[in-house]
């Protein structure tokens, strides 16, 4: 009888049979295993290691050790090397429960020492400036662990938002490389496996000498190379090599931040060849790499469409070399966007171009492969009237003893997106001034370091300096960089997100967090300007794109959208002031031809659709397809808002009631009407701040009521609801989310539980103190794990929708009870704001204590001590950890970095509002001093909190605050315009 096994379903594992098989084993020693064959009764397994690791794999690549190993194993027995505390190892053999140590051969045991002495650095180690440092010869704990993301600078230009360039760079180089919105300018390699995030000719060179292959920039192994690290830094990447016949190589890669009159998108490698020897040697450097089809669609239906299209295309000087290759695309639409890379080759005083390309991925390669390509010798020079986008530029230099020789490589982009008159004169003059600008000696360093001087500038917003240097470095360094990379264009671009995923209008969230660090560089416009353009993307009637990059998609689908718009508008007026923004116009989306009205108007659009016309029975806000939470998809047969729109006006048309609300049988968004009152509640405050008291007015009561709604109908006795429904006429399912909805999957739990319930209850005001405690001991019981909180517990949503997580994902994963950090973050925010006002201290404590610990969990340096299980990038937050192995799946990008930002930043106790800075602090129980620097643009703020052991806040009353040596009463210190620096002590006794 056959027996099928299933990685969910397998208990049995290798650490336990190597555990049995050797029973002295201490249980906390760290172990690896693997089993010998199918039977799963014997192992091969290291012990003694700092963290568990693919130790026995590394093993089994050298063949005399996998040799010794594997006959060792015959038999049935199991085998153990045991790392000894002085680096040492032993070899154990266990049979039939006998075990004795085995004398290895010397030799044998020297390369098993060997191969795991530098075993606790095979993840690489972060260093004080928080960048990566990791040996390029070690494995790989996750697709994305060894990546780093790289940002052109295009602020001040036009539609920044969507043509900001991005990169994505792993170890080795490799990856891709996008301009304007999702435009490759270096293809993504379309290929199940996430670890190939480009195509992997991308950035990548050979070295030649005497006609033979010694270098190969993405073979770290290779018998030449003695030793290949990668830093990978803030916006920038560093790759060095020494080889065994005497070669120094560095790699840096970064995106020139825009120059006028240049390409829209150039992304720089410069490669520096030093020679080590005492001899003159000819090397001649061979540079590859895949530009990306215009043709995106026919990737995945007709790829013969992308090769035939196009044809190859050098620009080439009097002289006859190269100035740049260049796909030449026959379509006019396919002209608009023109690819082309270059290489400028500095050998002393001497600047010279190559005059050797080819232009066929397939004439390069040969029989051979990639890493061996057979055609490396001298390139062809033939130019092909066909596909794909191939190209390889190579140049020879004479390296004298001790010299060194540059090779600097731009890869870019000219596009019509940003000049209504491109075409391909347009293009030769941008490639032909960026030529002249970086022919001249020391451009390419100055753009490097305005690169890393932007970054600094812009990390200024608010330096920490706790107990933990770590932490420190994290949220200095790291934090901010990541909520500056997601500002722009979209989350999608990273190493395993590789479609087309456009901008989605929630995520007008990152600029929650990013703007307090424009605004403190002095971008405060640049803000406005990013808030118009989102703004833009909002109907008249009040509904949004869901997503959009130069049009707009899905309108009205997602019932979210536009309300958390309303957020950001009131972070920006409480940060700058600037309550004349609301009355700025900005075009209608969907009007044709294009209509204005003022931001102010179209806030109140919004709050009118989602607050009085697409709502249910219970006066909350319809689901729609969904609302945050992309996969509560619960009405299958939904309509968007452009149908929703038409229907409308023809009931109110037939009623002659205009203030009457849509008529349906559709879901309630439990966590909309959260969103609508936080969005209603800080209207209130800009509609007094306007001096619109009749309007003003208008929101209280629209507030008041909202509020009793959510009271009567969304507490379900333990927890708020998720969802309301209304169309089970038979009253099986009235609501989602809480004690009793028959929808749990759980035999143990009755009822399902959503986190998003629990935070944002708590953000919009609408949860007692009582109820705030009741939830918070459901959030313990059930959606805590070892490895963070999840999203929602067992839910069985097939029951009522057959298009769910529940249905699409295993359970721990995603949305379907995976911890989804943007949501625990999200979750600690709420947290800290109700550990400041409730009146139980005990519950204050509970609340912030819980939020620190999830913070812990979520901080990515913290991967460092379990990099290989835990998986994640040890410098950017993961969107999600597998709740039942604590893995971080990823992708890299998610709001997670923003809430975790805006989590940090209330912790600390720091609240912009139009009259001052609120001072209101809750740092953890076992620190006694934190200190931390704002940056307003205006002033610098040194902030000091000092306090006893123990939970202390505000609100307890034991707290005194000075500004520059004198006490204030409360926590308002002023905002000064003076560009000086000012002391603020918070000490509490």
């Amino acid at each position: 009888m056959l027996e099928k096994l299933v990685a969910r379903g397998v208990k049995i594992t290798p650490e336990a049979v190597l555990r049995n098989s050797f029973k002295s084993l201490n249980e906390n020693s760290k172990v690896d295993a693997m089993f010998t064959d199918t039977t799963f009764k014997s192992v091969i397994g290291v012990s003694g290691l700092p963290f568990k690791v693919p130790a026995v794999l590394q093993l089994l690549k050298s063949r005399d050790v996998s040799e010794y190993l594997l006959t060792q194993a015959e038999n049935g027995a199991s085998v153990m090397v045991e790392i000894e505390s002085s680096g040492s190892v032993s070899v154990y053999k266990s049979v039939n429960g006998e075990v004795q140590k085995i004398e290895a051969p010397a030799e044998i045991k020297q390369k098993i020492e060997t191969l795991l002495s530098n075993v606790s650095n095979w993840a690489g180690h972060l260093n004080e400036k928080g960048e990566h440092v990791i040996d390029l010869r070690t494995p790989a704990p996750g697709p994305h662990f060894y990546v780093n993301l790289l940002m052109g600078n295009r602020i001040g230009f036009d539609h920044a938002l969507q043509t900001t360039p991005k990169s994505v760079v792993d170890r080795l180089g490799r990856g891709a490389f996008r301009s304007h919105a999702a435009t490759q300018v270096l293809a993504t390699r379309w290929d199940m496996r996430q670890e190939e995030g480009g195509f992997p000719a991308n950035r990548q060179f050979y070295l030649v000498e005497n006609y033979k292959k010694i270098f190969y920039s993405a073979d770290p192994n290779d018998c030449n190379i003695e030793s290949a690290t990668c830093t990978h830094s803030q916006n920038h990447t560093i790759i060095e090599y020494r080889t065994k016949c005497g070669l120094s190589i560095k790699r840096t890669i970064f995106i020139l931040p825009q120059i006028e009159g240049l390409p829209l998108a150039t992304e720089v490698q410069r490669i520096e060849v030093t020679n080590l020897t005492d001899k003159e040697r000819n090397i001649k450097l061979v540079y590859t790499g895949m530009f990306g089809t215009p043709a995106t669609h026919a990737i995945f239906e007709d790829v013969l469409y992308t090769n035939v299209i196009m044809q190859s295309s050098i620009m080439r000087k009097d002289d006859g070399s190269i100035i740049a290759i260049t796909p030449d695309y026959y379509p006019e639409p396919f002209r608009e966007d023109m690819r082309f890379h270059t290489m400028m080759v500095r050998n002393g005083d001497s600047l010279e171009f190559p005059k050797e390309f080819c232009a066929n991925y397939n004439e390069f390669v040969g029989n051979g492969t990639l890493e061996d390509p057979e055609n490396i010798s001298k390139l062809s020079n033939h130019f092909y009237r066909k596909g794909p986008g191939f190209f390889a530029l190579a140049s020879e230099v004479k390296l004298g003893a001790g010299k060194t020789a540059v090779f600097d490589n731009f890869t870019g982009l000219s596009s019509n997106k940003v000049n209504p008159s491109f075409n391909e004169e347009v293009f030769k003059k941008e490639v032909s001034n960026l030529v002249d600008k970086f022919s001249n000696a020391g451009e390419v360093e100055k753009a490097l370091e305005q690169v890393i001087k932007f970054a600094e500038r812009y990390s200024s917003f608010m330096q920490l300096k706790t107990e933990d240097e770590e932490f420190n470095t994290y949220f200095n360094k790291n934090l901010p960089f990541q909520v500056l990379y997601q500002t722009f264009v979209s989350r999608s671009f990273c190493q395993t997100q590789k479609g087309y995923r456009e901008i989605g209008f929630r995520e007008i969230q990152d600029l929650y967090a990013s703007m307090y660090y424009f605004v403190s560089m002095g971008e405060g416009d640049f803000v406005k300007q990013l808030l118009k353009e989102w703004c833009s993307m909002i109907f008249e009637f009040g509904y949004a794109y869901h997503n959009f990059f130069w049009v707009g998609k899905e309108p009205g689908k997602w019932s979210d959208d536009a309300l958390w718009f309303v957020q950001a508008v009131y972070r920006y007026i409480s940060l700058t002031g600037d309550i004349k923004f609301l009355d700025e116009e900005v075009e209608v989306a969907g009007t044709n031809p294009a209509a204005k009205r003022p931001v102010y108007e179209t806030i109140k659009a919004l709050i009118k659709y989602s607050a009085q016309i697409s709502i249910g029975k219970h006066g909350l806000p319809l689901l729609d397809n969904a609302d945050w939470n992309d996969c509560l998809k619960l009405d299958n047969d939904f309509i968007d808002g452009i149908t929703k729109e038409k229907l409308y006006k023809e009931q109110i048309a037939k009623s002659g009631n205009s203030d009457e609300p849509f008529e349906s049988d559709y879901s309630e968004s439990v966590m909309n009407a959260f969103l609508l009152k936080v969005a209603i509640d800080e209207m209130i405050q800009l509609s007094g701040e306007k001096g619109d008291a009749e309007y003003k007015a208008q929101l209280e009561k629209m507030s008041s009521k909202l509020f009793d709604n959510i009271q009567k109908h969304a507490w379900k006795e333990d927890f708020f609801a998720r969802v309301l429904f209304n169309r089970f006429k038979d009253g099986k399912f009235t609501y989602l989310g809480a004690k009793g909805d028959n929808l749990s999957a759980d035999p143990e739990i009755d009822g399902s539980y959503f986190l998003n319930s629990f935070s944002w209850s708590i953000l919009s005001d609408s949860a007692d103190e009582e109820q705030i405690a009741i939830m918070l001991d459901r959030v313990e019981k059930y959606l805590k794990t070892p490895y963070g909180l999840k999203l929602v517990t067992p839910t069985d949503l097939g029951r009522v929708a057959n298009d769910t997580a529940t249905g699409h994902y295993f359970p721990g994963d995603r949305e379907n009870g995976g911890v989804f950090k943007h949501a625990t973050m999200m979750a600690t925010a709420a947290m800290f704001k109700a550990a400041k006002t409730v009146k139980s201290k005990e519950l204050a404590a509970r609340l912030a204590n819980m939020a620190y610990w999830m913070v812990d969990l979520v901080a990515p340096f913290r991967t460092m001590s379990n990099p290989f299980e835990k998986a994640g990038n040890p410098r950017f937050c993961t969107q999600y950890n597998n709740s039942e192995t604590g893995e971080n799946i990823g992708p890299m990008l998610s709001g997670t970095s923003t809430w975790l930002t805006l989590t940090l930043m209330s912790a600390f106790g720091v609240e912009y509002t139009t009259q001052g800075l609120i001072i209101d602090p809750i740092i953890r129980e076992g620190e006694q001093t934190t200190s931390y620097s704002v940056n307003t643009g205006k002033a610098v703020y040194n902030i000091t909190i000092k306090k006893p052991k123990g939970f202390y806040r505000s609100a307890d009353g034991n707290v005194k605050i000075s500004v520059d040596g004198k006490e204030i009463e409360g926590n308002l210190v002023p905002l000064f315009n003076d560009n000086k620096e000012h002391n603020v002590e918070v000490l509490f006794s």
